[in-house]
């Protein structure tokens, strides 16, 4: 039998089995193993891509562009051109409208656009003449249709899946016009009321007078109630203001 320090009889050599103390010349038991250091960190996400001074980014994103739309969230950059002092709609992307108060001009005034199939205005497009002119025929039944002005800016056309457009006034039909680009023209708002821009359209648009020339294309031109925008082969767009 082996005595421990406290003076115990112990039938084991290491720990005392009176007390549990440890035995003359027994050695310490190991420290635990140290616990693994951590993984090393994987360091902060990667920064966006920057573009070059001479090339756009995508205003939502930051992403370079190399294209029409955004590689990452599908930004439209020829969808939102910006209203500048002269008037004019550069092909530039607009900046997103500031946060703030609703604004007090043409959203509050409760402007409307009236589309119909327009018989006049069809037998003028088809006295002007043109490579298509002689094999369209005005549709038998077109329904009125009626969209509310809302926001900054609303862009009238006919949608396309293929090339992702999905205009806010879409004319795409039935009967669907022709004529009509798949994006046509803008209706910009302005303090006291809306401007209707061209957007480089294939056929123009025309403003209250069809026989006469068309408006520039990327330039704002103010409209009023009663105004009448025509386009395409048959469309035509009546303003009203409530």
């Amino acid at each position: 039998m082996a005595t421990c320090p406290k003076g115990h009889e112990s039938a084991t050599l290491d720990y005392c089995d009176v007390c549990g103390a440890l035995m003359g010349g027994a050695s310490a038991p190991p420290a635990a193993a140290s616990a693994a250091p951590p993984p090393a960190s994987a360091g902060p996400p990667a920064p966006p891509p920057v573009a070059p001074p001479d090339v756009k980014s995508c205003p939502v994103c930051s992403t370079p562009q190399t294209g029409r739309f955004c590689e990452e969230d599908g930004y439209d950059f020829l969808l939102a051109p910006p209203v500048n002092p002269a008037n004019t709609v550069p092909s530039a992307a607009r900046t997103p409208p500031a946060s703030g108060p609703a604004p007090s001009g043409p959203a509050s005034q409760g402007w409307t656009v009236v589309v119909r199939a327009d018989s006049a205005y069809f037998e003028v497009v088809k006295a002007m003449g043109g490579e298509d002119a002689g094999g369209m025929a005005f549709p038998q039944f077109a329904p009125e249709r009626r969209f509310v002005l809302t926001g900054e800016q609303m862009v009238i056309g006919r949608r396309s899946r293929s090339r992702g457009v999905n205009p806010d006034i879409d004319l795409v039909g039935p009967p669907e016009d022709p004529g009509v680009s798949h994006l046509h023209a803008l209706l910009v708002a302005q303090q006291d009321g809306w401007a209707v821009v061209d957007l480089e359209s294939a056929n123009g648009t025309y403003l209250n007078d069809p026989s006469s020339n068309p408006i520039d294309p990327l330039v704002q031109v103010p409209i009023k109630d009663g105004d009448k925008i025509y386009l395409g082969a048959w469309t035509a767009l009546t303003i009203h203001v409530a």
